[in-house]
């Protein structure tokens, strides 16, 4: 069976609205419409969220769709990449650093694009966790 089959019957089964799901889970009304038309799946914040709204395993959400387990370890590989990007940006900037001050060598357009690359990674690396612990603190 399809999540968005069981998130709609879980829904309606405890009297909830779209919208007070969406209140509930921290995310818009249009994105549990997604989920339940099979237009999009939640990801694993969403995910322990409907298990802990339902009071159901974690398990019984994941297992129910093949496109939900795929996104999952998807997104895990996502966060690996992006932790390896950052650490290979971290040692550019330390050899441009290193050149700067043992070769008097300024590499200042290269330092300021590998800058603004590293912000942009550590901005999708951290966007999520930073949202979910704001949206947690106004419970």
């Amino acid at each position: 069976m399809d999540i968005g089959i069981i998130i709609k019957r879980l829904r309606e089964e405890n009297g909830l609205s779209q919208e007070a799901l969406a209140e509930n889970l921290h995310v818009t009304r249009q994105a549990v419409s997604k989920w339940e038309s099979g237009r999009g799946v939640p990801d694993i914040e969403n995910i322990i969220g409907l298990s802990d709204t339902f009071d159901i395993s974690i398990d019984e959400l994941i297992r129910s769709s093949q496109r939900v387990e795929n996104k999952i370890i998807v997104d895990s590989a996502s966060k690996k990449w992006h932790m390896l990007i950052i650490i290979f940006l971290v040692t550019i900037i330390g050899y441009i650093v290193y050149f700067a001050l043992e070769h008097k060598i300024i590499m200042v357009g290269f330092g300021i694009a590998t800058l603004f690359m590293l912000g942009i990674e550590l901005h999708v690396f951290f966007r999520k966790r930073i949202l979910w612990r704001a949206a947690k603190r106004t419970e």
